[in-house]
């Protein structure tokens, strides 16, 4: 009997021991370090800021839309040359609008353009009257209505017959400023547009 029973306590020390043994975790020792799983590079997505700036090329065609609120159009051309006012056009178009075209001899500068109720010369603040009953004043930014020599390129007040647009008139040409009025019948819808040489105002009839 005795040798029955010490083999049966034996027996079972040693299940026990064995169920010890397993109970040691081993995952631990196989897992990978978090830093290698976890979060990615902050560098590896990372975009040069220079990438979302989109390019402007002087071939491209701009306009706005058909509005008579205040239209701002943005540009820095390198200077020098200083863009300048070449020469002035226009047009009545069939499609219902009058169309007068700036030519720029040069990169395009900045512009813009609204309806103001009374014509200023830049620099002498002198009154102007062109004919017209409301007034569309064009002022473009960096740009110059002279040669190098100081002699105007566009210059003076031009009655036009057209059904839109009445006159223009050049009321400015200062300190990188020239201003350009549109004695217009009323206060009309517009747009402004650009080519690779020219910025041109529609002016719906």
């Amino acid at each position: 009997m005795k040798g029955i029973t010490s083999f049966i306590v034996l027996t079972m020390l040693a299940v026990a021991g064995g169920c010890a043994g397993g109970s040691s975790p081993t995952t631990a020792t196989n897992a990978p370090p978090m830093a290698q799983t976890s979060t990615p590079p902050t560098t590896a997505t990372a975009a040069p800021h220079t990438t979302s700036t989109p390019r402007t090329t002087a071939a491209s065609h701009f306009a706005t839309d058909w509005a008579t609120s205040p239209v701002t159009v943005k540009h820095q051309p390198k200077v020098p040359p200083v863009p300048v006012i070449s020469g002035i056009r226009y047009a009545a178009h069939k499609d219902g609008f009058d169309r007068i075209v700036l030519d720029i001899s040069g990169a395009l500068p900045g512009y813009s353009a609204k309806y103001v109720t009374e014509l200023r010369r830049d620099g002498s603040d002198e009154a102007v009257s062109i004919p017209g009953e409301a007034f569309l004043l064009i002022v473009l930014q960096g740009a110059q209505a002279h040669r190098d020599d100081g002699t105007p390129t566009v210059t003076g007040v031009h009655r036009i017959s057209l059904a839109g647009i009445k006159a223009y008139a050049i009321v400015g040409d200062y300190e990188g400023y020239v201003s350009i009025a549109l004695g217009v019948n009323g206060v009309r819808k517009y747009h402004v547009g650009e080519l690779t040489d020219r910025i041109y105002i529609d002016v719906a009839v």
